[in-house]
């Protein structure tokens, strides 16, 4: 709480410079240039959502980007596309009409306009000053000093170019009273320093790095500007990238059509390959005439072997006629080779006849004539069965050499076979690989041609800039409200400067942290007499029930100076030790005579018959800094009260006290604080000081 008291004490020097801080923040918004800011937003194509996923869409759409917003926020702030929107809006001449405090851009307000021509680039980026009058004339001042007088609608040459100033009739027309006659100044901006001022004020960024749209903001003193920028600024992103998308379609066009010729002539070289290879090799299928030909020989080989069985088994069957050629009709022979009618009717003529001829032989002898018969039948019939063997062996022998003559002709087909069929897949795949890069660029080449044709976006401007109506910066009511804080602050910092400046004792907890002499009382400020009475009787209780008060007691009441209330409080102590009907005895330590003042003889004589008299005895010192006269007095007495005044009292004063004590050896050696916790409002303090002014005069 203590800590708190300067402040409380300072609460109107607070108010004051709270109002001082806002005062000279509401003058100083009065002249500083305000900002407006203007916004729009470009929701950028998502290729994954809504018809733009159409595939049709998807290659004529000419944003079809993802994950690339970064990349457009980047080009929103290129100087590429600043000079493409400056090839749309004019803002190569900034006009400002001149205050006694200030100067205004005017831009689409001014009453004239700029028309230049320069053959140097040394007037560009410079201010021009210009004083119109009497409506028409004109006294401009180039930046080199020249000045030049002329009228509107009339050539200015100046060395290096020349400036055309024309009255802008359909503003004046619209403001009729619009004030023409003026101070002005207007600079050309170069298109470096123009581009560079763009985007010293511009702001592109992602609302959200998950949310394709771009946010473009741009900032400048006039309102109606900050919106033309970003609207402009859209716009231009827009047409920029349709126009770069139909330059980009044109020339893949360009391309894919050369291309396609190429391609053209190779896969028509191709398809000629491939028709002069078959006729060559009389190809018409490789595959399916390999397929024949493989079968063919099978059957071939099918009919081989059953040749070769056919004539094993007639070999076999001539070697067995010829092994038992004696005894022919006495043998078995296997007939597996003669399976056909013929054979099988001989064979059983010749066991008919066997049979026939055993039943001869019965009855007649080897050499009759009906035996012999039978003999020649059989012998005929055994002749014309060999020979008939041998006929078959001979034709089956043939059949076989045609056969296998057929089947090595046949097998010669697939002589070379595996490097046709090579050479073929070479050309048919170069002939597939041409027609398939045909293809793929023939519908690129369709991609391209509507692509080139519908040069439209699904990029979209869903919010246009508007002219804003109140200024961005700066905001009126948050520097009002600092100023106010930051006076407030300044008084605080001031009031507890000046009370550290001041260095006063200020109360008891200071005298204890600064000095080891006990404070005896602290007597605070009372105003009333009553409460004067009350405290001081209860404080010379209070001691006398510390037996600091026994009869004879000798009290020393001193202080640097008369300031501090050493009468108030020695008035107080005499009151309050009558009222308990105590004799006191107050004087002054320049009582004595001047030859006695100090004399310490002198002293305890005075007080010894005082003391006989009185049960208190009272003296108060002149101040220590002016006389010595005190000391004396102060080395004799029972009590030496030093008084400190909180209000009066500096803090070096209390070293100065402990330096006393210590030097003289005074006993019992204490501090009364006088006003302890008083803390008088300025208001109070300036009244009093007021009153001691009066005071004095009168």
């Amino acid at each position: 709480m203590n800590r708190l008291k300067p402040l409380y004490r300072g609460i109107p020097i607070v108010i004051l410079t709270m109002l001082a801080g806002y005062l000279i923040a509401k003058k100083y918004l009065t002249y500083v240039t305000p900002m407006y800011e203007s916004t729009s937003k470009i929701k950028l194509a998502d290729i994954h959502e809504g018809v733009s996923n159409s595939n049709l869409y998807k290659d004529f759409d000419v944003f079809v980007t993802s994950n690339k917003i970064s990349a457009e926020v980047e080009l929103l702030k290129s100087k590429v596309l600043i000079r493409k929107m400056l090839k749309v809006v004019d803002f190569n001449v900034d006009i400002f009409r001149i205050g006694k405090l200030r100067k205004m851009e005017l831009y689409d307000q001014s009453p004239f306009l700029v028309k230049y021509l320069f053959t140097e680039g040394n007037s560009y980026d410079s201010t021009f000053q210009l004083t119109i009058s009497q409506d028409s004339i004109i006294s401009l001042k180039t930046p080199s000093g020249h000045t030049f007088v002329s009228k509107f609608n009339q050539a200015i040459h100046l060395p290096g170019g020349e400036i055309t100033l024309l009255r802008n009739d359909d503003l004046v027309a619209r403001k009729s009273g619009l004030n023409i006659n003026d101070r002005y100044e207007f600079i050309i901006r170069s298109s470096t320093k123009l581009e560079n001022s763009i985007l010293s004020g511009l702001d592109v960024m992602a609302v959200d790095k998950d949310v394709p749209v771009i946010r473009i903001s741009y900032k400048c003193p006039v309102a109606q500007k900050s919106a033309d920028v970003v609207n402009a600024l859209s716009a231009a992103y827009i047409d920029d990238y349709i126009e770069e998308k139909f330059k980009s379609a044109d020339t893949t066009e360009r391309f894919l059509n050369k291309q396609l010729d190429t391609f053209s002539n190779k896969l028509s070289s191709s398809e000629t390959d491939i028709k002069d290879y078959r006729n060559q090799h009389n190809i018409i299928n490789i595959r399916q005439e390999t397929e024949t030909d493989l079968r063919k020989i099978a059957d071939l080989k099918k009919q081989l072997a059953s040749l070769k069985m056919n004539l094993n088994a007639i070999d076999t069957l001539d070697q067995y006629m010829k092994q038992g050629q004696d005894r022919f009709f006495e043998l078995a022979p296997n007939f597996e080779a003669f399976t056909d009618l013929l054979s099988t009717e001989l064979v059983k003529k010749i066991k008919e006849l066997q049979r026939e001829k055993k039943d001869l032989l019965i009855k007649y002898t080897p050499e009759n004539e009906k035996v012999l018969v039978v003999d020649e039948k059989l012998a005929d019939i055994s002749k014309y069965l060999e020979e008939s063997i041998h006929n078959t062996q001979r034709s089956l022998r043939i059949q076989y050499n045609d056969l296998q003559h057929s089947i090595d002709e046949s097998e010669k087909v697939f002589i070379g076979l595996p490097e046709k069929e090579k050479r073929m897949t070479i050309l048919e795949r170069n002939f597939s690989m041409n027609e398939e890069i045909y293809r793929f660029l023939h519908g690129k080449k369709t991609d391209a041609e509507i692509a080139k044709a519908a040069t439209i976006s699904f990029h979209r401007i869903i919010s246009n800039g508007e002219v804003p109506e109140k200024p961005v910066s700066p905001n009126y009511t948050i520097i009002k409200i600092l100023a106010a804080i930051l006076g407030m602050m300044a008084g605080i910092v001031f009031i507890y400067f000046i009370h550290s400046v001041k260095a006063k004792v200020n109360d008891e907890e200071n005298i204890n942290r600064l000095s080891d002499i006990p404070v005896l009382g602290s007597i605070p400020y009372l105003k009333k007499p009553s409460e004067q009475e009350k405290h001081f009787r209860k404080w010379v209780i209070e001691m006398d029930l510390k037996h600091l008060l026994p009869k004879g007691t000798v009290i020393c009441i001193s202080s640097f100076n008369n300031s501090e209330g050493k009468n108030f409080i020695s008035t107080g102590l005499v009151n309050g030790m009558e009222t308990m009907n105590r004799q006191v005895a107050q004087i002054s330590a320049q009582s004595l005579p001047d030859s006695d003042q100090l004399s310490i003889q002198a002293w305890k004589k005075k007080l010894q018959e005082l003391s006989e008299e009185n049960d208190l005895i009272i003296i108060l010192t002149p101040p220590l800094s002016q006389e010595e006269s005190g000391l004396i007095p102060m080395s004799l007495a029972s009590i030496n009260m030093f008084i400190l005044d909180s209000r009066k009292t500096p803090k070096h004063v209390i070293a100065e006290a402990e330096k006393l004590k210590r030097e003289f050896a005074f006993p019992n050696f204490v501090f009364v604080l006088n006003r302890a916790g008083y803390t008088p409002s300025l208001y109070s303090q300036a009244k009093n000081i007021l009153s001691n002014i009066v005071s004095k005069k009168g």
